[in-house]
């Protein structure tokens, strides 16, 4: 796996200007900021080099797409991962990690809810009532950050704090440049620590990016427990996830 220094990994495993023009709101006022279709995500984590990109989908169907580019100092790698039914993980890419692609799923699941939780404390109203630049700075000395994807559960104690902007992208989608400060508690005691998030939230209706009729040919499979795992064999997505219904 890649080499994380200790306080990186310490980190890490915590969880596992130009102001551009006013926009008019395109949302319906119950749009929630932990409902989009698809996020664009770029963190830079603590430490100089060590980055991560991902741009996860949301299919109607519930599966969920990662497109992940992960970079520490002197290596990058790329790969996708589909989570279907919530059981099967399909990844193609991470050249010789492939075997360890799968653990990726969770850490960009948990990095998405995080940068959700952020946006929806920076503005409780919704991505709709950002029809401007917002500026944020909040302070919280009292309430803990959870996170749970069903597969992993992650999160940081309070104190903890934000600061950036929030802008229209587009009538549909919330622009974001966060800098979230927390603390790490350890044996050596309490460690300051902050990342940058980045990124674009849409929330109108999009396209899935892999269609039901994709091929499987070039993705590797495997089960979130082994316990969900089924006999059979499919050769495209859809036929797959019919596979894992027992149509």
């Amino acid at each position: 796996m890649m080499n994380i220094p200790g306080m990186q990994f310490l980190w890490l495993s915590t969880l596992l200007s130009f102001a551009p023009p006013a926009l008019p709101a395109d949302l319906p006022a119950e749009t929630a900021w932990a409902d989009p279709s698809s996020v664009a995500l770029n963190i830079n984590f603590p430490g100089e080099g060590y980055h991560a990109s991902w741009d996860l989908f949301r299919c109607d169907c519930g599966d969920l797409l990662v497109r992940a580019e992960l970079a520490v100092p002197g290596e990058l790698v790329r790969g996708d991962l589909l989570l279907v039914d919530g059981r099967a993980v399909l990844t193609r890419g991470f050249d010789e990690y492939r075997d360890q692609a799968a653990a990726s799923l969770d850490a960009a699941a948990l990095m998405m809810q995080l940068a959700l939780r952020l946006l929806e404390r920076s503005e409780p109203g919704g991505p709709g009532k950002i029809t401007g630049t917002r500026d944020v700075d909040l302070l919280d000395e009292i309430n803990h950050i959870n996170l749970d994807t069903g597969g992993a559960v992650g999160g940081f104690r309070a104190p903890w704090s934000i600061r950036g902007k929030i802008w229209p992208d587009s009538d549909t989608a919330r622009r974001f440049d966060l800098r979230f400060y927390f603390t790490v508690f350890s044996e050596a005691g309490p460690q300051q620590g902050d990342m940058t998030l980045r990124g674009v939230a849409e929330y109108a209706d999009t396209e899935f990016p892999v269609p039901g009729s994709s091929a499987l040919d070039g993705w590797n499979l495997s089960w979130r427990n082994e316990e969900d795992g089924v006999s059979g064999k499919a050769e495209t997505l859809d036929g797959f996830r019919k596979l894992l219904r027992g149509d």
